[in-house]
């Protein structure tokens, strides 16, 4: 990552015509999804963007839009996005993506009405049964001779990963991971007993844990599955800092948006430090003035971390998501808001990871664990009223349907832990059978179930490793 910050310093950024018209074209992209071209916003965001188009293409002619390892060039000029204009562009950069297609190039004969047929196309497309050729093909079938569609630069591809390179980025995930929770634990007494929180050995841990999951994002989600910790808040805020961070990473922010992220993930529910102990550890189901008393955290964590940290642009992005992070997209939830607005895109990310880690863990809001893919189809029920769309199907396509760290049965009655997800094929991950009706193995064996000599191995379904007597953590930290 910081390799990249450094090759930006070379690389030409665009000026505030480009970023004008890439942002006008990807609001426009999104108003399609939701109207018909003759919708009045709809016509509205199409002449804006028509505007800006023709300013450019007046000058140069022709306008190439570019999309090179997850970043946007528009004239092979960098195009920087607040938090808010990264989510559109990705919107539009998967829906392309989809297709084959990884940039379009439009010329000056375009007019109104071919952009919007265009749009209009992107949109409509069966994107699991669609390729770059279909797609130039339905532009020429429509009249559309300005638009050229091109390829996908391709990555190059990662040297194979050795058992022993494996095996040391899984033992230093366990080090960046047990010292976030040590860290969160360290930063909560501190706070509880009003002295001040020690940013900069923050920063260092949550720096760690994003170059760590730029390295190996499956080693830590892995780590996030370990339930028996006695504290669980600290346990808790680590893990929804490594699925923000994860999020963040697949959205494309840069190194100090996913710092600022990873920082506000990690002290989300340090207002809990503020409510009674037994509350927290209440074995029962809360009642209503149990639920009264929690709903204070979020009000009382912007407050403890404004009290307890030095100010800076962390502490107050990190303050707005210990506020909002329980507030939905609909403004249910709490605290209520005298004038509803929108909330900042750090606070949906961490609903979503707060949200999946508290009903998967069976701690504190409910008393029973819900199993992952269970977890997830609530989550997707409640898509579009609780939490962003877009947001959401980027974080199920991280996680998977078996996130990492979950226990599983394969055909054979065989007993594995899903060791990595395929983004391509969500049902059938990556696994380590760890043993059968016979007992455990003395050697893990791993298969991807993906690959078609494995294709008569399905999972059956998810299991709960306590019972069948399975420490699942000595399984997860394990080098067998």
């Amino acid at each position: 990552m910081e390799k990249t910050c450094k090759e930006d310093k070379r690389i030409d950024i665009a000026g505030k015509d480009e970023i004008t018209f890439i942002n006008s074209f990807f609001i426009l992209f999104r108003t399609a999804q939701y109207v018909e071209a003759n919708n009045a916003t709809y016509q509205t965001q199409s002449s804006r963007f028509y505007v800006s188009f023709r300013r450019l293409v007046d000058v140069h002619g022709k306008i190439t839009v570019k999309v090179i390892d997850g970043r946007i060039f528009v004239h092979d000029k960098l195009v920087k996005f607040d938090s808010e204009g990264m989510v559109r562009a990705r919107v539009v950069i998967d829906a392309l993506h989809q297709v084959g297609v990884g940039g379009v190039t439009f010329d000056d004969s375009l007019d109104n009405r071919q952009i919007d047929k265009f749009v209009y196309l992107i949109n409509s497309l069966d994107r699991q049964n669609s390729n770059r050729e279909e797609v130039a093909n339905r532009l020429t079938q429509l009249g559309i001779a300005g638009i050229t569609l091109l390829a996908v630069e391709k990555k190059e591809k990662r040297s194979v990963l050795t058992e022993e390179k494996r095996k040391f980025m899984r033992r230093a995930a366990r080090v960046t991971f047990f010292r976030a929770i040590s860290l969160v634990e360290d930063s909560m007494t501190r706070a509880a007993h009003d002295k001040e929180i020690d940013i900069s050995k923050a920063r260092r841990v949550v720096h760690s844990l994003i170059d760590q999951i730029s390295e190996d994002e499956c080693s830590l989600i892995e780590l996030t599955n370990i339930r028996d910790f006695d504290e669980y808040t600290y346990a808790h805020c680590a893990n929804v800092c490594v699925y923000s961070l994860t999020i963040g990473l697949k959205l494309g922010l840069d190194r100090q948006r996913l710092s600022d992220l990873g920082f506000a993930a990690l002290f989300h529910d340090i207002g809990k430090i503020r409510l009674p102990e037994d509350l927290i550890r209440k074995p029962d189901v809360f009642d209503e003035n149990d639920w009264i008393q929690m709903q204070r955290h979020p009000i009382l964590g912007a407050k403890t971390i404004l009290r307890n940290l030095q100010f800076s642009r962390q502490a107050a992005r990190a303050a707005t998501v210990a506020f909002e992070h329980h507030i939905n997209k609909d403004y249910t939830g709490y605290p209520s808001m005298i004038i509803p607005r929108p909330t900042n895109l750090f606070s949906k990310i961490v609903s979503i990871a707060d949200t999946f880690d508290a009903l998967n863990s069976g701690r504190v809001y409910i008393k029973k664990p819900i199993p992952p893919d269970e977890v997830l189809r609530k989550m997707m029920y409640q898509m579009g009223i609780k939490f962003d769309d877009f947001l959401m199907k980027l974080f199920i396509n991280i996680i998977g349907i078996y996130p990492p760290g979950t226990m599983v049965l394969l055909t054979g009655d065989k007993l594995a832990v899903v060791n990595k997800t395929n983004k391509n094929k969500l049902s059938r991950p990556v696994v380590r059978v760890i043993g059968d009706k016979s007992g455990p193995y003395s050697k893990y064996i791993e298969y991807d179930l993906s690959s078609p000599e494995n294709s008569s191995k399905k999972i059956i379904r998810i299991i709960d490793p306590s019972k069948f007597n399975i420490d699942v953590k000595n399984i997860i930290l394990s080098d067998r």
